[in-house]
Parts: structure tokens; sequence; C-alpha cells
């Protein structure tokens, strides 16, 4: 459903423009970017994140190894893929608090790299993912993102997570391999990381036990102060974020004096000079890359805090000094941080939203945006849509439009996935675009969905059953399963009754359902309050396995979870 009014005026109050100015400046202080890398969701280190982002002005990201469908669920019954699906949601509001850019090295739920469980070995761990796999989708992924440094969250030594080890191995791996023409597994062109960090802390306590001592510290990022304008420590913010990990139980309250400050130490350097400073040996500001005009405008419209006009005019100034100045990455990311900073400061508001959140794949539905010109000298909004979208009047259509990709493998909080609003305004003569995401996202379900119950069964040969009534609900049109020779079904009054034969042979039995002759998908909901609505859709299929086992004359107890069919 769209928000109600209620969350909505949460959301607006949870949001002030004097905060949202603040943080928009912040980016601007460096052209310098650092790459955090973990092996699931909420592997973050948030504290050091937001010292490094709202304090220093680091481009930030996150390289993601796995979705996290292994782990806990302290809020729901999503196991498995389901649950991958609801914490990549939670990965990505914690992303948007910290402005974090996002890349998943899984990006479907059947890819080798997930979360398999508890492993001591990273070798057991990359062996499993596939290296080949691991390492082209890091390699690609760096490519993309051209970080100046990276940092695991943990390290590779006994008794550390096996799926931490195996991404702290590759985060060496890939810093010559990222640089390397001749790496077949990325068409994107080569990139050398600068830096490589490891933390100089212990991973040990509670779920780890690190055998060995953590290196010695080279550098220490403080993080202990508080933001001046917010009066929030950095570990609150870092708080702010995890606490959107409600399936892990994350969001703890940070006592004042609790901060602390992080230990790194230099593992890797391609650069030369001392490192006395994180940044050292590399390009800090625009005017290190020769945009000195740029970097002066950019550093008034820091000073005139908290006057929006004298920013939005200082910001316009640098963006025009811009122009002409190439397609670099990191050019093109202070034009994309200057155009948001300008929308900000000069009172813009673009507001959209569907009248429902959840779409067939050819459909209409009402499309409503809200506007306030603000300072602007001229607004263009207009939606931005994927392939297969249209937009008339009031209505957005969906024409044959693909399902939605639950497991999309980026998240760019500045740049938001279509659909969404390309915003295009003029201040002081210049004019600058951002996209911003609708209020919620709306979903795209696949037109033939059926829902089964159950949807997985045994059959023992041992016992005299061979019949299974399975209940299937479907919103529209007939289905029907393929069987294997000799099995029979029936209707029945709300869905089918299988009959097996005698002596079927043993093994596992996937059977495809289709609707109307058209293969049908089960779709699972997934919808709380502290993330947007997603859904997962796969083919819909009755697992079935038969066995033959003869089970001794004792009493079998079995505690359940609540969410599974052990016990049958």
């Amino acid at each position: 459903m769209p928000l109600s009014d209620q969350t909505r005026i949460l959301h607006n109050r949870l949001s002030p423009r004097i905060v949202t100015l603040w943080q928009a400046l912040a980016p601007l202080k460096s052209v310098v970017s650092f790459m955090n890398t973990g092996a699931h969701p909420d592997d973050e280190t948030s504290a050091m994140l937001a010292a490094l982002g709202f304090r220093d002005g680091l481009d930030l990201s996150y390289a993601c190894s796995t979705r996290g469908e292994g782990g806990q669920n302290d809020i729901g019954t999503e196991a498995s893929a389901a649950l991958g699906v609801l914490r990549t949601a939670e990965m990505e509001r914690a992303a948007e608090v910290l402005n974090l850019r996002l890349y998943w090295h899984c990006d479907s739920p059947g890819d080798t790299i997930h979360d398999f469980g508890f492993s001591k070995s990273g070798v057991e761990t990359a062996e499993r993912w596939g290296p080949d796999r691991l390492m082209q989708r890091f390699v690609h992924i760096v490519r993309s993102e051209r970080p100046d440094i990276i940092c695991p969250t943990f390290l590779d030594i006994p008794g550390q997570h096996g799926h931490h080890r195996a991404m702290t191995e590759a985060a060496h791996r890939v810093m010559d391999l990222a640089a390397d023409p001749g790496f077949a597994g990325s068409e994107l062109p080569p990139w050398q990381v600068s830096k490589l960090y490891l933390p100089a802390w212990s991973g040990a306590g509670q779920s780890y036990d690190d055998d060995l001592p953590p290196p010695p510290a080279t550098l220490t990022i403080s993080a202990d102060g508080t933001d001046p304008v917010t009066g929030w420590s950095y570990e609150q913010i870092g708080q702010q974020s995890r606490a959107f990990h409600k399936t892990q139980a994350m969001g703890r309250w940070m006592p004042a004096g609790s901060e602390r400050n992080w230990a790194l130490h230099l593992a890797d350097s391609r650069v030369d000079g001392p490192d006395t400073a994180i940044t050292s040996g590399l390009p800090r500001t625009l005017s290190d890359i020769g945009q000195a005009e740029a970097q002066r405008h950019v550093d008034a419209a820091i000073d005139a805090f908290p006057d929006a006009e004298a920013i939005t005019r200082h910001a316009s100034a640098a963006l025009k000094a811009l122009e002409g100045a190439g397609d670099g990455h990191r050019i093109a990311r202070k034009r994309s941080q200057l155009a948001r900073l300008i929308r900000i400061a000069s009172g813009v508001e673009v507001l959209a939203r569907t009248a429902r959140d959840h779409l067939g794949p050819s459909d209409i539905v009402g499309f409503e945006v809200e506007t306030r010109p603000g300072r602007a000298e001229d607004l263009t909004v207009a939606p931005l849509l994927p392939d297969h979208w249209q937009a008339k009047g009031d209505q957005l259509l969906t024409k044959n439009a693909p399902v939605s990709d639950p497991y999309p493998s980026v998240f760019l909080p500045a740049q938001p996935a279509p659909p969404c609003l390309r915003v295009s305004i003029r201040t002081h003569g210049v004019r600058s675009e951002t996209c911003v995401p609708f209020e919620v996202t709306p979903i795209v379900l696949p037109a033939r969905a059926v829902a089964l119950s159950p949807g997985t069964d045994v059959v023992n040969l041992a016992t005299a059953r061979r019949d299974l009534a399975v209940k299937i609900t479907t919103p529209h049109g007939t289905p029907s399963l393929t069987l294997p020779e000799g099995w029979q079904v029936e209707d029945s009054d709300d869905g089918v009754k299988l009959s097996l034969p005698d002596t079927p042979a043993t093994g596992q039995y996937t059977l495809p359902i289709e609707i109307d002759g058209d293969r049908a998908h089960q779709v699972q909901r997934i919808a709380y309050d502290h993330v947007a609505p997603r859904a997962l859709s796969q083919p819909a299929a009755l697992a079935l396995r038969v066995v033959d086992v003869a089970l001794p004359d004792v009493r079998v107890g079995y505690v359940g979870a609540g969410n599974d069919r052990v016990d049958h």
C-alpha cells in the first residue's frame, strides 16, 4: 500500500532540510574514494564510515559478497532467498543513511556466491563460491567504482568466519587483477587501487574467536568526535544506519563517551611517500586534479553554511567551472554531488507516488507528482521509466514489463534506478539535473502466479501412502502439473490430488506448474515498515522426494522453529 499520511508526516519530520543541506556539503570536501568490503549485510564498519564521509568528505562504497541468506531472522519467518531479499532491502536503507554506494558480488538467488552458513575456512568458502566467479565480480565492482582505497572489515586469520576470510584474501588479489589489462573477467577499463588497509583490531568476541592478534596499527582514524551541526557522535550516526538491520537485531544506543577510534594497518600501497593520513599520496581536492576555480567555489559554499542562497550561488558557480573538465569519474561525482546540493539549497521539492505499489506486467496505475520550485529560475520534472513502461498524463502503463529484480546488483543512493523522477533546474543561469526516487518504488509481479500448499513433500515407499493433496491458489486461469510417466492427477475442490504408482523410482522430483499452458510463478511478498516492499518471484513447482526408508521402532521428537516442515 502507498504510505499513509501519518507515515509520510513522520518521514518528513525526520528529514529537516538544514541537516540534509549540511550532509550534502560533506562529499565536496574530497575527491578520495574509500571502499569497505565484507561478506554479509551488516559487516560494514558504520561508525568509521560515518566519520570518513560526513566529517572528511570521502566518497564511500561497500562491496558485499552475499545477501545474508543463511543468517538469522529476528523479525519474521523469511529464510533462504526470501531472507536475502529482505536483508538486501535493509542494507539499502542502511546505505542511504551513510550516503554509501552499494555493490553485491551475488546477483541472483541462484548465484554460487551465497551465505551457506557458518564456516571457519576461507579456502572452503572460495571453493563453494567459485574462485573465478568471486574474482570476476570483485574486479568488475572495483573497475565500476574505481576506489582509491580498499579496507576489509575482518582479517584472514584462523578462528574468523570463513566468508570474511575469503573476502579479505580476495581484497589482496583484486589489487593486481583489477589493474591487469589482460584479466578476462571484466570488459571495463583497468583500475589500480592505490592502498589496501586491514583492520588493526581483533574480531574476537561474540561469534568469532580470532586465534592470532591483529597486525600493528600504522594509522588511526579518529572517530570519537561529534558532528558540529547535528550534535550526533559518529558512533550514533553509525547506529542510525545499523538500526535498519532489524533481522539481525542490530541498532544499539551509544551513550556519550562510548565513542572509539579505528586503527588501520597499511597492507599494500602503490603510492609513494609516508602514510601519515588516509589520503596520503592521493589527490585530495578538486584543486589537486586541476580544478582550482571549482574548488574555490566549493570552499565558499561550505563556508557559507547555513546561508542556503549563498550556497546555491557558489555551488552553481562550481558546477559551471566544471563544464568541459572531462568525464573522469572524480569530476563526474562532483558534478552529481553539486547538482544534488543545488536542488536542496535552492529549496526545490519533488515527490512522486503511485496509487498502488504492486503492478502486473501489463497494468495501468494512477501517478501523482508534488513540486515546490523554491528559488529555482526554472524547474522541469519528468518520469524516468524502465523499458516497457510509459507515462500518459496522470497514469503509468507497464506493457510486457519484466518482473522486478529482488536482487539488484548495485544500489546508488544519488542515482536511483528507474522508475524515478528526472529533475532539471536552473539556478544563477546554470542548468543542473538530478534523479529522485519515487516515494515507494512500485514492484512488477508476474502475470501468472500461484500459491502452493504444501510446496514440498516426501513419500516413503516403506509406507502405504501414495497419494497427496496439493492446494493450488491462483487469481485466474487453470493450473496444471507436468508429471512423470505413470503418475496421475485429478482436480479437487481447492487444488489437485496426485497419485503415484506403487513403485516409483526413488529420488528428487520437480513438477512444474503451468496456468493455461504458460509457466506459473510463486510470489512471496515481503513487507515491513522499515524497508520498501519487495517480492521474490520463482518458477512454480512442487518439489517431491520419494524415499524408501524403514524407521526403527522408536519415538522421535522434534522441536520446530515454526517455519519448517522437518517434523513431517
